[in-house]
């Protein structure tokens, strides 16, 4: 069955963050006075797919909690500075997206990362008109929702935001396993973007509904 509402993860699905990732979590470090994680321990926290708490702890996991939150402001004006302008479309995202729109599909973004930096990266790349619905790290602090793979966002957002579709129309599009595990637990379908960050065994392991090699793949399900 054709999927009419899809939902994409931004970092290692629509766009190639990696670079400003990395970029901006040494110069953190690097500001901070703290020993900089070399360059093998960024990437497998990049393959997990965290909120930027989650990311910063993982690194520094002895560090109390609340000094991490205090953190997450420092690092997220970082990387609106310098990394967000190394962020690329991935090829195809922009025809991706409006060729689903044209063909009658809605299209909702759906990341753990911070929601003001996902707006403005999606309206500098120009993917924003095509977006119907905006969900990152703080898009609804009134409902404290609990981030991707917990489905309190598919169940407190997605779904009174679109009550005419039903689930089995509903895919998400993600290449971390916590794109793949937010499918699962919100009873939708799951399509694996394998040229992202996610670890492979991992997102195998979660026997993704379809897999792509690149984002043009996703037109084939609309």
């Amino acid at each position: 069955m054709p999927y009419s509402l899809l939902l994409f993860d931004y970092d290692g699905t629509l766009c190639d963050s990696r670079q400003a990732i990395q970029h901006s979590i040494q110069q953190f470090f690097l500001e901070a006075a703290l020993p900089v994680p070399p360059q093998a321990e960024i990437q497998r926290i990049l393959e997990m797919g965290f909120p930027t708490f989650s990311t910063l702890k993982a690194l520094q996991p002895n560090t109390p909690p609340e000094t991490v939150a205090g953190w997450v402001p420092t690092y997220r004006a970082i990387y609106a500075e310098q990394g967000e302008p190394l962020v690329r479309p991935f090829p195809g995202a922009r025809e991706v997206l409006a060729q689903a729109t044209a063909q009658g599909a809605a299209v909702v973004v759906l990341s753990n990362k911070g929601a003001a930096i996902l707006e403005s990266s999606l309206d500098r790349l120009g993917l924003l008109p095509y977006v119907s619905l905006l969900i990152g790290d703080g898009s609804f602090p009134d409902k404290q929702l609990q981030m991707k793979p917990n489905p309190m966002i598919f169940h407190e957002v997605v779904q009174p935001q679109y009550p005419q579709v039903r689930a089995q129309e509903i895919l998400m599009i993600g290449d971390t396993s916590a794109d793949l595990e937010f499918a699962r637990n919100s009873g939708i379908d799951s399509c694996w973007a394998r040229f992202g960050f996610g670890n492979a065994e991992e997102c195998l392991a979660l026997d993704p509904t379809h897999q792509i090699d690149e984002l043009s793949g996703v037109l084939t399900l609309v």
